[in-house]
């Protein structure tokens, strides 16, 4: 248009001066001179717009190639902004949408017609609303670049999408702020991590089942140890010569080994019980010193156990279970690394690492923990892999390289570094540093009250399969003044309770057992006796009996095996209405 009008101002000159040229041929001299410095302007004006117009047509073609390269650069940032692997959504301040690439469309399982003009909010969970409008507000308040995680779902249904949303206000001069947001697809990832998570916890798991698999022969020989014992004095005691102070001492050594059966059983399941991670605060010296026993029957009796501890020695914060597991892993690989016997020396302190220390851990106090044993020793090619997973020097079949790795991963977990020194033929040492965290007030104790059971003469409902429990339960309860209805199986015990005319106060049953369970009985006389109350008794640790349905409100548990006068506590206060929470831990740990 600018190089027409110049074009057709020059045709206007022209013109001008043909007209003056044809007026000059017919004056006398003085109008022509005047015609002539007319002319002489109009020419020099003519140059003046000729050169205009060179100038205006260089400015047009630069200004054509501008807007050609902004065209191009426009097209490359709508591919980019269609194509673009993470949704890109615009709005107004308001969180009307205005824009979205192919991306959030395929996330909102929608098309553009269909969000163009739709509040974001309603692709926003439920949940996630009120967080997302305050987020807004915020925005709107203090304008700034946020970063959250919120849940989608999509306009026409389908599954919803985890995303992490970033948004960031854009302010142009003269125009409305407008809100550009990103949404990264999460989905994936966080099921990928949760898968990852379980099979961490299987790998955990398994290792702590790994640890029990190489415990069984000294539990084995333990258990064996107890049971002869067990039988040697119930030899003794049918010996018609035996004195009643022998058949006491008899009597006594008989319950002492069930008791130590007991407390080994309880360690066992402790151990083996899949938990979840739940650090805590602890003290190094004293898990060491409750394992010493569990430790001793792992190496057998041709290797020498010393452990060295102080009981001043720091606390630190970790997963019990996990300590264990890291203890039962180092100490396994030190007997397997001793076969012709030898010594393992476990020692806990305390140090104060300073600055650029060779551990490469930050400043601060450490609770240490080192593993020695007097067996064969590594060289500096083993050392160099033993953290690696499924790195073994063992036998195929007989390991399976995860644990030195899993006890590696626990020790970094927890904060901590290990490290390691080794000469063949003179043994290995594993050091293991773990933060010191703050002194703590020593957590009370629940200790077995000392009290006698008071005697009662209320009617309680004994079910139990096994008859060298049912029996001496019921002599024992009977003895208290009780009224005892023993059943030998669930279908016996409806028999019982629907002959029985009086009131059943209290049923103590099994819950694993042929014919009906524990809790299925409960739920088929809770209808006909809904005032009684149910004592739950099994050899299955708690957690491993919850699928049954019996821990409700009125409802207590006593793992087997427990002392007789756990039992008649427990059933005096359910009787008598104390709450339980406290006292049935107390008596499943004892």
């Amino acid at each position: 248009m600018e190089q027409t009008m110049s074009q057709k101002a020059s045709d206007r000159l022209h013109e001008q001066l043909n007209q003056v040229r044809e007026q000059l041929n017919g004056t006398g001299q003085i109008r022509q001179r005047q015609l002539a410095e007319a002319i002489q302007a109009l020419q020099q004006a003519l140059q003046e717009v000729e050169v205009a117009e060179e100038e205006l047509s260089r400015q047009n073609e630069e200004l054509m190639t501008a807007r050609e390269a902004l065209e191009i650069e426009r097209a490359r940032f709508q591919d980019l902004f269609e194509g673009a692997p993470v949704g890109y959504v615009v709005t107004d301040v308001s969180g009307v949408i205005r824009q979205v690439n192919r991306t959030a469309v395929k996330l909102l399982n929608s098309n553009h017609g269909a969000l163009q003009g739709k509040p974001l909010a309603v692709v926003v969970d439920r949940q996630d609303r009120s967080a997302f409008r305050s987020l807004l507000t915020e925005i709107k308040a203090r304008p700034a670049r946020r970063e959250t995680e919120i849940t989608l779902q999509p306009y026409h249904g389908g599954l919803a999408r985890r995303v992490l949303a970033t948004v960031a206000p854009d302010e142009k001069p003269g125009m409305p702020v407008s809100l550009r947001w990103v949404f990264q697809d999460l989905t994936e990832r966080r099921a990928a991590e949760e898968a990852l998570h379980e099979t961490q916890e299987r790998l955990r798991h398994s290792q702590r089942l790994e640890a029990i698999g190489r415990l069984a022969g000294g539990v084995a020989h333990s258990f064996n140890n107890l049971l002869a014992a067990i039988a040697f004095h119930s030899e003794l005691m049918l010996d018609p010569h035996c004195s009643r102070q022998d058949l006491d001492r008899h009597a006594m050594e008989i319950q002492k080994a069930g008791e130590r059966a007991a407390a080994l059983a309880s360690q066992l399941l402790a151990f083996s019980r899949k938990q979840a991670l739940n650090p805590d605060q602890l003290r190094l010296a004293e898990l060491v010193g409750g394992l010493e026993s569990m430790l001793r029957r792992l190496l057998g009796e041709d290797i020498e156990l010393a452990i060295e501890t102080s009981p001043s020695t720091g606390l630190v914060y970790a997963d019990l279970g996990q300590l264990e597991q890291v203890i039962l892993n180092l100490v396994a690989n030190a007997r397997d690394a001793m076969l012709d016997g030898g010594r393992l020396t476990l020692r806990t302190e305390t140090a104060m690492l300073g600055e650029n220390n060779e551990v490469g851990l930050p400043a601060g106090p450490y609770v240490i923990l080192s593993v020695a044993d007097t067996g064969l020793g590594m060289d500096p090619e083993v050392l160099a892999q033993i953290f690696e997973p499924f790195f073994t020097t063992k036998e195929k079949g007989k390991g399976t390289g995860l644990g030195l790795s899993t006890v590696y991963g626990i020790v970094r977990q927890s904060g901590g570094d290990i490290q390691v020194e080794s000469t063949p033929g003179r043994g290995t040492t594993f050091t293991i540093y773990l933060p010191q965290v703050g002194e703590i007030s020593e957590a009370r104790q629940l200790k077995p009250q000392e009290r006698r059971a008071s005697p009662g003469s209320e009617t309680i409902l004994l079910v139990e399969d096994e008859d060298n429990i049912r029996e001496p339960a019921t002599e024992i309860l009977e003895a208290q003044g009780y009224q005892i209805l023993a059943a030998r199986d669930g279908a016996e015990a409806l028999e019982l309770a629907e002959s029985h005319k009086g009131s059943i106060h209290l049923m103590i049953t099994d819950v694993v057992m042929p014919k009906l369970s524990g809790s299925r009985l409960a739920a088929a006389l809770q209808p006909q006796r809904p005032g009684m109350r149910v004592l739950y008794i099994s050899g299955y640790p708690e957690d491993a009996i919850a699928h049954h349905g019996v821990l409700e409100p009125r409802h207590r548990f006593l793992q087997k095996p427990f002392p007789p006068g756990v039992l008649l506590h427990t059933v005096r206060d359910m009787l008598n209405g104390v709450d339980l929470d406290q006292s049935c831990n107390t008596a499943t740990s004892s």
